[in-house]
């Protein structure tokens, strides 16, 4: 019986660093950091975010999905959010990010993130058990600091 084969993914993959540059009206902007990319990925909007993390787990295949996840209509239709590094935007290295927080993602069960985030301006950290959890985390950080 063949064995299947096991792909290593290495530390580096699993963490991405996240700059936030503005947050108004509970609406993230900044920008993704992990070797994955060229560059870095700059995101306007929470639902971005999310879906360039989801999208990049994916693509690394870390960690595996325990589930699909559901959708309105055929999966066809939908674009994928994951960069084009090649030409993506850069946003201007002058932009000073308000908080940086580096976010590993260790689980990906009940159609959900489970995982640890650190809060690199003041060298906290606290683990999530959802991805609401995670922007909950972010929001108490940033509805203080604006």
């Amino acid at each position: 019986m063949p064995m299947a084969q096991s792909k290593f993914v290495p530390y580096e993959l699993k963490t991405s660093i996240i700059r936030i540059t503005t947050y108004e009206g509970t609406n993230l902007k900044g920008v993704i950091i992990n070797p994955y990319f060229e560059n870095e990925v700059p995101f306007e909007g929470t639902i971005q975010f999310l879906k360039i993390i989801d999208e990049l787990q994916d693509a690394i295949n870390f960690p595996q999905k325990s589930m699909s996840t559901r959708k309105f209509g055929d999966d066809a239709n939908h674009a994928h959010v994951l960069p084009q590094t090649s030409g993506a935007a850069q946003p201007s290295s002058e932009e000073r990010a308000i908080a940086s927080f580096k976010l590993s993602i260790l689980f990906r069960h009940n159609a959900s993130w489970q995982g640890s985030v650190i809060w690199l301006d003041k060298g906290m950290q606290s683990e999530f058990r959802s991805a609401l959890e995670l922007i909950f985390l972010i929001d108490s950080v940033l509805g203080e600091s604006v």
